[in-house]
Parts: C-alpha cells; sequence; structure tokens
C-alpha cells in the first residue's frame, strides 16, 4: 500500500469559543477520510459525517472539552490507516 500517514495529529488546547483544528497529513490515491469523535464520559466513538476532508474542526465549549477524535483514511484501493486519538481542550 502506498497509503502512509507523514504524522500523527496532537492534542489541541484553545481557549473557549476558539476553534480547535486538526488536520490529517497523509499521501496516497484517491483518498477520503473518515473522523469519530468521543465526548468525556461517553461510552464509545460515533462516526460525523459533518467532515469528509482532511481537517475537523470544532468550536470549543465547555461541553466539548475533553473530546476526542481520530480520523481513518481510505484510499482508492480500499487500505486504510488510523490516527491516534487526540484530545480536544479548553485552556
Amino acid at each position: 500500500s502506498d497509503l502512509e500517514l507523514l504524522s500523527q495529529p496532537e492534542d489541541v488546547t484553545v481557549a473557549s469559543g476558539e476553534t480547535a483544528v486538526i488536520t490529517v497529513d497523509a499521501v496516497g490515491e484517491d483518498m477520503t477520510y473518515t473522523w469519530y469523535y468521543r465526548n468525556a464520559g461517553a461510552s464509545g466513538f460515533t462516526r460525523t459525517d459533518t467532515f469528509t476532508g482532511d481537517t475537523y474542526s470544532l468550536k470549543m465549549t465547555s461541553a466539548r472539552s475533553g473530546r476526542q477524535v481520530y480520523c481513518v483514511v481510505t484510499d482508492g484501493s480500499g487500505n486504510t490507516v488510523a490516527t491516534d486519538v487526540v484530545t480536544l481542550y479548553i485552556a
């Protein structure tokens, strides 16, 4: 597979009301991006269809502090690679 993550996303800390941004740095052919999130205290991850590109951005509120996010990248041949799970925090 030529699908590869060039780097892993990092945890993000921003002030309340600011936007936390996570970007996937991957190379491959005809890539698609599927994002999953889990709010603090939730049991499992939920797929989101809000973001379908290489960037996940979320305006941070206290209710969203501690949200965990990861992305699964799929290429045109069906190969997949998942990022590390990152956590969004409010400063």
